[in-house]
């Protein structure tokens, strides 16, 4: 029975820190104490890897050949320490599966709210739009939106630029301070507001937060699904981007392939 019981205890150990993961895409920096190196795509880990989340939002994206593909992330109640190390086994995590932004227009205040205040919102390419009702915010000279956000320790405005009856958020102008470009992961505590020039008021409208998904990182995560038919692979892509990105439909995603 011990010999039983001994043998179990071995199988159920491979089990457990025998799985390899490989790395398809990784967001900021994560440190792997066992390589002295950070993750990239190609990087191998394991149950029992010590790792050290050193950037904000540090996420990666990871695939294992029997188990499928998991995320890798702290999450919200870890301590922040960048010097603390995390088991690998209690910062990974099974994808969540397809999740859409919400759908249709937007025609008021709580629409707004539920779009962009419920979660990342993920850009690909060069921008994302949706359409606002005319209605209940008409967008033209006098009234507009404008997005603000702190960056280095200032806050900067951004007023938003529109397609008909669309907003639009155009990633060359939003993420730009003095015509240079900036990195998006350097932007914090971004809100949207809706500006009345006629009678001089602003409104808030509902908090912003983007992952932006550029077309090498695209490029790269597509890359890494090449094996599967098209309908897998946009399956595939839509659960990784929703997790590391933010929320993305599959329409949106489509577009930009």
């Amino acid at each position: 029975m011990k010999q039983i019981i001994t043998t179990f205890s071995i199988l159920a150990s491979i089990t457990l820190f025998g799985q390899n993961y490989t790395v398809i895409h990784s967001i900021g920096k994560i440190y792997d104490t066992s390589t002295g190196a950070y993750l990239r795509k190609g990087s191998k880990v394991g149950e029992s890897t010590e790792l050290k989340f050193e950037t904000k939002g540090a996420k990666a994206a990871v695939l294992s050949s029997s188990r499928g593909r998991f995320i890798i992330q702290k999450n919200s109640t870890s301590q922040q320490q960048g010097d603390l190390a995390y088991t690998l086994s209690s910062v990974i995590s099974p994808v969540r599966g397809r999740l859409s932004t919400r759908a249709g227009g937007i025609n008021n205040l709580l629409d707004f709210q539920k779009h962009f205040g419920e979660g990342s919102v993920a850009i690909i390419g060069k921008e994302y739009s949706v359409a606002v009702s005319p209605n209940a915010y008409p967008m033209n000279e006098s009234k507009f939106f404008y997005a603000q956000y702190t960056y280095k320790g200032e806050r900067i405005n951004k007023k938003l630029p529109s397609n008909g009856d669309s907003l639009v958020f155009a990633i060359a102008s939003l993420y730009a301070v003095d015509d240079s470009a900036i990195d998006p992961g350097e932007v914090s505590d971004a809100q949207l507001f809706y500006y009345n020039s006629d009678s001089e008021e602003s409104s808030l409208i509902t908090s912003l937060e983007f992952g932006v998904v550029t077309a090498e990182d695209l490029e790269t995560l597509s890359g890494s699904f090449s094996d599967l038919s098209e309908e897998d692979r946009t399956t595939a892509l839509l659960e990784i981007i929703n997790d590391l990105y933010g929320k993305c439909s599959k329409a949106q995603l489509l577009k930009s392939l």
